[in-house]
């Protein structure tokens, strides 16, 4: 027998089942072969005021179907963008209002809505650009709050104290400094033996992309596959403070069919990787205080430009973009600013793999014209052959 199911469809199979998810082409699990037959959902979650990012961010989480019982058992890994954590140095520490990072109380929020879903541990990680920090820097935007906890470390402390200290953590992944290998698709040394990733990545049920939208000299876009980059090590694939070791091992290699990859072939493979496992993943983008131009962070390391996204839509309208499938959310993201899929190296190289959603989604509670960003500032692109002369 035959059977069509939709991707929220797999998230109710439960944790532990088998979800081969190369989607949305053939699926199998066991003898049985399922076959999705409709575009992958991205949903839209509107909202006017950055004191509602909390509560809306939970109920991006509910319509993902993270919710009652669904995550029993399961180890739940989140990764969050806070790539300002060691930007101290340039005078650039996290700031919410900025746009370079995604906002503590989405994390927070994420990080309850899967403990409340039954996960049996929850790891909020990060490598970002050092080795270690303090979590109460990574502050909520102003006035914000939730149960007096105004920061990331008191957010999670409260959680700890309604759910125990065992089922959730902050890593700082460098601080950790426990990897993992996944194929390459670079024949460059220092991915020959496989790239390096942190190892609650790679041994998670579920990843959660939490990642804030920009554009970036290197991707183009960031999003949520974007992500990924800081789950690579510092000293093994860099020199402490950026991942030059990675850019070199993919700046010219060809990967999925596009030369000179560069540093989207990188987090590709990330992702090809946990698709081939069968596992299922998400993304929650926000699209509040974003980044345009050259970023991905503002002067003097970059050229990144503060958007204020509601005075920059016709909705008029802050939004989170929700989706089962992260080439979906970063399809639709891609749109938003301006950019045709095959504009973006790592669409293309998705595309190339089979991956149809990368042009068979569907945008769901908004419409995808009032919520676009017409003018949206692109970066310049910038070689990764600078790369090749600062890893020292």
């Amino acid at each position: 027998m035959r059977k069509n199911y939709s991707r929220r469809d797999f998230l109710k199979i439960g944790a532990g089942s088998c979800l081969s998810l190369l989607v949305p082409r053939i699926v199998g699990c066991g003898d049985e072969v399922i076959e999705t037959t409709t575009p992958t959902t991205v949903h839209a979650l509107q909202f006017d005021d950055l004191s509602q990012l909390y509560d809306m961010a939970k109920q991006a989480a509910v319509q993902l179907g993270i919710t009652r019982s669904s995550l029993t058992g399961a180890t739940v890994f989140l990764k969050p963008n806070f790539l300002n954590m060691g930007m101290e140095v340039f005078f650039l520490p996290y700031d919410p209002m900025v746009g370079e990072a995604t906002k503590a109380e989405v994390v927070a929020a994420v990080a309850e809505q899967c403990l409340e879903a039954g996960a049996a541990r929850v790891t909020i990680g990060e490598g970002a650009h050092t080795t270690s920090w303090d979590w109460n820097l990574l502050t909520f935007c102003p006035g914000n709050s939730i149960e007096a906890a105004t920061n990331l470390q008191t957010a999670v402390d409260r959680l700890k104290t309604l759910y125990s200290d065992d089922r959730i953590e902050l890593a700082c992944l460098n601080q950790v400094n426990q990897w993992e290998r996944v194929p390459s698709s670079s024949d460059n040394a220092y991915v020959s033996d496989g790239l390096l990733v942190a190892k609650a990545f790679y041994e998670a049920d579920h990843v959660i992309s939490l990642p804030v939208m920009k554009t970036h000299e290197w991707a183009k876009i960031t999003a949520a596959m974007k992500n990924y980059v800081g789950l690579a090590p510092l000293v093994e694939l860099g020199n402490g403070m950026g991942r030059c070791k990675l850019h070199q091992a993919y700046a010219h290699a060809t990967c999925h069919g596009v030369a000179d990859a560069g540093i989207a072939g990188s987090f590709v493979d990330m992702h090809r990787w946990r698709m081939e496992e069968g596992k299922q993943d998400f993304a929650i983008l926000d699209c509040s205080i974003c980044l345009e131009g050259t970023g991905p962070l503002r002067s003097p390391v970059n050229r990144g430009i503060t958007i204020d996204v509601k005075n920059r839509n016709a909705a008029g309208t802050y939004f989170l973009l929700a989706g089962d499938d992260l080439v979906a959310v970063d399809a639709v993201a891609a749109e938003l600013m301006g950019f045709d899929y095959s504009q973006v190296k790592q669409l293309v190289m998705l595309d190339n793999l089979g991956f149809t959603s990368v042009r068979d989604h569907a945008i769901r509670g908004a419409d995808l014209e009032d919520l676009r960003i017409p003018d949206w500032q692109p970066p310049v692109l910038n070689t990764e052959d600078t790369f090749f002369d600062h890893c020292d």
